[in-house]
């Protein structure tokens, strides 16, 4: 739980119920002004000092006491402050007019300000301040001793009690639905880093982490499309671990693991990152080039070349390996098949002349299969 974020709300939350006391007060002081347009002669300066100046000053005095105690303390205990608070605006406000009229809906507040909080302790400390302001103003106001009677009050009380229960029942229904939709927010969470996962598990290589060779194909669709409708430039080359089997013969597969993991980091470091590297099966990747010209992606490949002949491998007695590489700028209308197949001969030929070398299918090839 973000705790952090907690105290903020709790904060924001008081912020606004403490600024809504402030208008309770401002109103107050409004209707009363209003009211004393009614009154005249002597009645009006006792008027003005029994409803508007003595008044005022309570209700100023308990919200500036408020104000520091929120100030003050930090946490829960500033709910506390403000439930404490609304009980005291409201046993002012009885008090002050000496009447029981606004008896029921002022001790209400406590209880609704708690539930504002949604937390059954606090509406529980609410009820028990709302009963203990009742029985406070029942013994000192002389309006309430001379209109309800002992009978009157336990009926009050037992009003107040059946409240608070219905509002722990709201609670507590509120907080079963809060568990159910944490639960299934929490089960699609999971579900969609399953889904996440699982669809990064059939795009890419368990072993070196690279796409795949059903990704590559994907993609390198697209890309034709791509140049056919908007000559966005691309190029492929396909590189091959020389001398691999016997690496695995010699060395055993755990090692050969190693070196195919280690080429792999190679050609990724070596490449921009609009590149697409695939592992594109056994011991050959391949690279999809786009949005560079086709000399900077040559000599993309050629770094490649030479970091990976230049590192060496632990599993391999320090020794390091080389790659071949064939490597072609994709034309309008060459189409997927042919342009793969053209790459792949020029694999093929820097394969069987010498290896560890890089290898441009030749003008002429690349002539006769546009004309074929």
């Amino acid at each position: 739980m973000n705790y952090e974020n907690l105290d903020y709300n709790r904060a924001r939350w008081n912020r606004m119920l403490l600024n809504g006391f402030w208008s309770i007060l401002i109103i107050t002081f409004f209707l009363e002004c209003l009211y004393l347009l009614t009154v005249a002669g002597v009645a009006r300066t006792t008027f003005i000092t029994e409803y508007i100046v003595r008044p005022t000053i309570i209700l100023l005095g308990i919200l500036l006491a408020a104000e520091t105690g929120i100030k003050l303390l930090r946490g829960k205990y500033q709910d506390y402050i403000m439930i404490i608070t609304s009980s005291l605006l409201s046993a002012a406000i009885v008090y002050i007019h000496d009447t029981i009229n606004y008896l029921l809906l002022a001790l209400f507040l406590p209880v609704m300000v708690s539930i504002f909080y949604f937390h059954m302790r606090k509406l529980v400390f609410a009820f028990c301040v709302t009963i203990a302001t009742l029985y406070t103003l029942y013994a000192v106001m002389p309006a309430m001793n001379a209109y309800l009677t002992a009978v009157s009050l336990t009926t009050i009380s037992i009003m107040f009690l059946l409240f608070t229960l219905i509002a722990g029942g709201i609670l507590m229904r509120g907080r079963e639905l809060m568990a159910n939709l944490q639960t299934y927010f929490e089960t699609n969470r999971d579900l969609l880093v399953k889904n996440v996962w699982m669809d990064k598990l059939s795009k890419t290589d368990a072993l070196t982490d690279l796409y795949n060779h059903i990704t590559f194909h994907e993609f390198f669709e697209r890309l034709i499309e791509q140049h056919e409708c908007n000559e966005v430039p691309v190029q492929l080359a396909l590189i091959d671990i020389d001398n691999f089997k016997q690496i695995n013969d010699t060395y055993g597969h755990r090692a050969g693991d190693a070196v195919l993991t280690r080429v792999a980091e190679t050609i990724r470091a070596n490449v921009n990152v609009n590149a697409f590297v695939a592992r594109y099966g056994g011991e050959e990747f391949a690279v999809l080039f786009t949005d560079i010209t086709f000399e900077e992606a040559y000599e993309a490949v050629e770094s490649i070349r030479n970091h990976v002949s230049r590192l060496p491998h632990e599993q391999l007695g320090g020794r390091s390996v080389t790659v071949s590489i064939g490597i072609g700028d994709y034309a309008r209308n060459d189409g997927k098949e042919r342009f793969f197949h053209l790459v792949d001969e020029a694999l093929y030929e820097a394969k069987h002349t010498g290896k560890n070398k890089t290898v441009v299918p030749s003008k002429d090839t690349m002539h006769a299969s546009q004309l074929a």
